[in-house]
């Protein structure tokens, strides 16, 4: 895990550059318009990205032939305590709250119980850019499992905003958790969306099977449920 003063550390560094760059014509040009969040994205991720590894010990997943790895578990990795602890940045409107990807949940879990890691941090960094504001945020995802959904279909642990940051906002503590209760949480989470998957599928299929059961080929071509214009 990253050591209290290094994520003190990591927090103020970020603050003090976003804070003073989301006013710069640069960004409010690349942030002015519709669906800024998609725009934004990489740009923000580069810059912080810099940010980070001008100021601490980092580290990436690299491939065989040393280049990074791109779809590493984390944006950066940061030293902390003789270990590098993965950070994914993420970026987006202030007052959107949606359900955004955060890791595949299969690809976490196998780094806790192979103990490559204890920790996933996500780096949250969230701008309005008509008042030219901020928000940063820093936090261990594996303390806030209670405020995620997951997806057995995509694989994606996702973050559900709304509830995540009405309890970041209030004097909520994290249940203080063993890496072992945390593993536990994962492994029901992996299950319970894989029988749901299942079930889904099942259903889907029991349709479609029921649909050719009845299909003629005579039938006129009929397009009033596409509602196409």
């Amino acid at each position: 895990m990253i050591d209290e003063g290094t994520q003190e550390r990591l927090l103020e560094a970020t603050r003090q550059f976003w804070s003073h760059h989301v006013t710069t014509d640069e960004f409010q040009s690349l942030a002015s318009g519709k669906e800024i969040g998609h725009r934004i994205a990489d740009y923000v991720e580069e810059h912080t990205v810099g940010l980070i590894d001008a100021e601490f010990s980092t580290g990436y997943q690299l491939k065989r032939d040393g280049q990074r790895a791109a779809r590493g578990m984390g944006d950066v990795w940061v030293k902390s305590n003789d270990i590098f602890n993965p950070i994914n940045i993420k970026s987006g409107e202030l007052f959107k709250k949606g359900q955004p990807n955060m890791v595949s949940l299969k690809k976490l879990l196998r780094g806790v119980l192979e103990r490559k890691i204890d920790s996933y941090y996500l780096l949250i960094v969230k701008f309005d850019p008509i008042n030219k504001l901020a928000d940063i945020n820093l936090v261990d995802l594996l303390d806030y499992l209670d405020y995620t959904h997951f997806d057995s279909g995509p694989g994606q642990i996702m973050l559900r905003e709304r509830d995540f940051y009405e309890v970041l906002d209030s004097d909520y503590e994290p249940p203080l958790l063993t890496l072992r209760e945390k593993v536990d949480i994962l492994l029901k989470t992996l299950q319970e969306g894989d029988e749901r998957l299942q079930k889904n599928r099942e259903k889907a299929q029991k349709e479609l099977m029921g649909l050719a059961e009845q299909f003629d080929i005579e039938m006129p071509i009929n397009q009033q449920s596409l509602n196409i214009g």
